[in-house]
């Protein structure tokens, strides 16, 4: 459904050297840093570590306004950066540890019932 449409399939994982690597969202271990630019969905739960921008987690949270995110503020997989920087973010969740799989696997549950 909808809801599955908010992860994303690829991240871009900024390596030791300061270059970008697109891997599978599901391949990124705790820890990494990703870019997420501007229209980019964040892999996985995550700390910003660089930059400044807004962020739109109305598909999780019901919010209708974009939040503003900086250095040291949460984001969360599955929202999706909507200003004008890039945000620099260190994963604190796998892919499937997200809150973003959590909410799908509890709509999964509910639509089977």
């Amino acid at each position: 459904g909808e809801i599955m449409s908010l992860r994303p399939e690829y991240a871009n994982v900024v390596d030791g050297k300061g270059g970008i690597v697109i891997v599978p969202a599901t391949n990124i271990p705790v820890g990494s840093i990703v870019s997420v630019r501007t229209g980019d969905k964040c892999p996985s739960d995550g700390v910003v570590v660089e930059g400044s921008s807004t962020v739109d987690e109305s598909s999780l949270t019901g919010e209708a306004r974009p939040v503003e995110k900086r250095a040291g503020d949460e984001v969360s997989g599955g929202s999706i950066n909507v200003g004008s920087q890039q945000l620099v973010v260190k994963t604190t969740s796998t892919v499937e540890d997200s809150t973003l799989s959590r909410l799908i696997q509890l709509v999964e549950e509910a639509q089977a019932n």
